[in-house]
């Protein structure tokens, strides 16, 4: 299972998770399945269904100012994907969206001070946060390439994964999982709801969004009810999209 967040803070608010849930939810599912890496997540992910992993979307400052804290407290292992020419900006695309508030993204300073952490893997969640359904073939890979390119020139490391803009099919575009996997990429993923990747392409990895509306009741329900409702209906969407 693939945890998928964007915001936390202390108090709720527009695609943020209040820090009080976001801790009980992490002890709740450290009680019933076991924290890993992206990289042994992806190793193993089609032969241990209890892994699960963290990951962020849109590398807010949160993940500085609040998140880490509670990370650190829980030895809870995250990867962070990063719109790379937002770094030090806000989620601008976001402003045409109900209950729009301004959130700051995180600076390069900061994120290649989070990259020293173990816990924190940071990857590409494209140059402009723009859906890949938008973009000729071209324009796909100068954008896959050069996000992955800038990122790991400031990390001075390996950046292996990728995570799509909104992230369903239809956003896709010309981001194969042959164009990824040549780009450099070890995996990529998806907004598309699933609680296991037992028979997921590693280049569309399915993941579990938790909302700012979930109360605990309903995290627990969602995570543990059969049959999965949530996966019913992403797969009706599937089809009508």
């Amino acid at each position: 299972m693939i945890l998928m967040y964007h915001n936390v803070d202390e108090k709720p608010g527009f695609n943020t998770v209040s820090a009080e849930n976001f801790e009980r939810q992490l002890r709740f599912v450290k009680q019933h399945w076991h924290f890993t890496d992206m990289d042994t997540y992806v190793r193993e992910c089609r032969h241990n269904p209890r892994l699960t992993t963290v990951t962020f979307d849109d590398a807010y400052s949160c993940l500085y100012t609040c998140v880490r804290g509670i990370l650190d407290e829980l030895n809870i292992p995250v990867t962070v994907f990063v719109p790379v020419s937002h770094v030090g900006s806000d989620n601008c695309w976001d402003k045409d969206e109900p209950g729009y508030q301004k959130i700051d993204i995180l600076s390069w300073c900061s994120i290649e001070e989070l990259a020293q952490n173990p816990l924190f893997t940071f990857g590409s969640h494209g140059m402009t946060h723009v859906s890949m359904r938008h973009l000729s073939k071209e324009q796909t890979v100068k954008d896959l390439r050069e996000s992955k390119q800038l990122l790991e020139e400031h990390l001075q490391k390996q950046v292996d994964y990728y995570a799509f803009p909104y992230g369903q099919k239809k956003d896709f575009g010309h981001a194969t999982p042959e164009l990824l996997q040549e780009i450099g990429f070890k995996a990529a993923f998806t907004t598309l709801w699933k609680r296991n990747n037992l028979r997921e392409n590693p280049y569309r990895l399915r993941r579990v969004e938790v909302k700012p509306t979930d109360t605990m009741d309903d995290f627990q329900r969602y995570l543990m009810q059969k049959p999965d409702f949530r996966l019913i209906k992403q797969e009706i969407k599937n089809i009508l999209r």
